[in-house]
């Protein structure tokens, strides 16, 4: 193949020529069952097009095999088309030469290798970028990371050296990258937190998630409570408002302001009009339709960049109100257990008004706390396709690499880039907050 660049319009008038030349000469025809040409004519251009060689980036020539077959061919402007391919990859082998020098005082002194190769012959950050990637960023097994890097680069390589990709790049995370993602969500004016199961060792371990629109914090932790928010090391700290479900131990963190997810809610007082009958269906159902009309108020004001109509917020709001003081009352009773359930509901949407409310005062606090339930979906999906975590560590090196790839991604840094740095020892990191 020729290694000079030709110009692509005198390429693309070579090219016609040469197929306009078989025509004359008889040797472009056309299969008279499939009306494709046979492959003795591909061969025969390939042949023209010096030695059946086709060039990357140059136009190649085609045309409408009847009206070729029909002869009487003009030169006309036809339209384009592009192909995107990518053969097999090559590997590159750099080699590094580690000189030793004498000094006139007899001392020797040689070259330090560069870290990545820490061995006569060594993988590459690119190559451990890529395994990590495929491992916790596509969510292939070990076993087929290792198959995919063969299949892909032609590169013999063994489970183990991808779990130890996997265990350098994360251990260079958690020392350099995590704690800055840590004290800038601290820092956060507005944070999202939510947990999740996470089967690890064969026991249930934790998944806690603490995110901003910037950055990604997941831990695991066999614990779910204040034992493990504590050892996380956020919510002590944190002055701003967190936004969470209802479930109790985020209470405990008095320092912060707390924002309830109103989506949460609205599942629980749906379920309550399944389940329950007469004045307490109703009631719940004149709460939902309260509290998402004042979502749709605040909404529509802020997308017009208005300031919501306080009138007609004060008119839900009264509604809301109502409706959650009267399903308290109605369900007051000592009754069943579903009983109980829906008093306690409707005594908390009545003594945490204003937690779930907080979206209506500060335009920073959303209406629901969807962004968590997002930022540990990826997460749940490797739990759900590997079933669990075979170790307690291995669980914690997934959630570090994956807090650091989020975190980059939404800062506009792509999650193979991010990898391959990190695999190189010099992992990328965000600003100090």
């Amino acid at each position: 193949m020729s290694e000079t660049v030709r110009s692509t319009a005198a390429q693309a008038h070579a090219n016609l020529h040469a197929v306009l030349h078989l025509v004359a000469a008889g040797r472009l025809r056309c299969s008279e069952t499939t009306r494709r040409p046979a492959a003795a004519t591909v061969a025969a251009v390939a042949e023209v097009l010096d030695g059946g060689d086709f060039y990357p980036g140059e136009p190649i020539a085609a045309f409408a095999w009847p009206l070729l077959q029909a002869g009487g061919l003009a030169e006309l402007a036809g339209g384009r088309l592009q192909l995107s391919d990518r053969g097999r990859a090559a590997l590159a082998k750099p080699e590094h030469q580690l000189l030793t020098l004498a000094c006139v005082c007899g001392h020797h002194t040689t070259a330090t290798a560069p870290p990545q190769a820490s061995a006569p012959v060594a993988y590459g950050p690119r190559l451990a970028g890529i395994g990590v990637y495929l491992l916790h960023g596509q969510f292939l097994s070990v076993s087929r990371t290792a198959a995919a890097i063969k299949d892909l680069f032609g590169v013999p390589v063994a489970a183990g050296t991808v779990a130890g990709w996997v265990k350098r790049t994360a251990l260079g995370v958690i020392d350099q990258v995590l704690p800055v993602i840590a004290g800038r969500i601290a820092a956060a004016p507005v944070a999202h937190f939510d947990e999740t199961g996470m089967r690890t060792a064969g026991r249930l371990a934790w998944l806690h998630s603490a995110s901003t629109p910037t950055d990604v914090l997941l831990a695991v932790h066999p614990k779910r409570g204040t034992t493990a928010m504590d050892a996380i090391g956020i919510l002590p700290h944190f002055r701003g408002v967190a936004v969470h479900d209802a479930w109790a131990p985020y209470d405990t963190y008095t320092t912060a302001i707390h924002a309830l997810c109103n989506a949460h809610v609205l599942r629980e007082l749906v379920y309550v009009t399944d389940t329950a009958t007469g004045q307490v269906a109703d009631l719940a159902a004149q709460a939902i339709r309260a509290l998402q009309q004042l979502n749709r108020l605040v909404t529509a004001a802020h997308t017009a960049g208005e300031t919501p109509d306080q009138a007609a917020l004060a008119d839900q709001q009264h509604l809301l109100r109502s409706a959650v003081v009267l399903g308290a009352h109605a369900t007051a009773e000592r009754g069943s257990k579903l009983q109980r359930k829906h008093h306690a509901l409707f005594v908390r949407l009545r003594d945490r008004r204003d937690d779930y409310l907080r979206f209506l005062t500060d335009p920073h606090v959303p209406f629901d706390n969807n962004a968590a339930e997002q930022t540990i979906r990826m997460p749940k999906l490797r739990i759900k396709v590997s079933g669990s975590m075979r170790t307690l560590t291995g669980a914690e090196h997934f959630a570090a690499i994956r807090s650091y790839t989020a975190t980059a991604t939404r800062q506009g840094v792509g999650m193979l880039d991010a990898l391959i740095t990190a695999a190189a020892g010099s992992p990328w990191t965000p600003t100090t907050a």
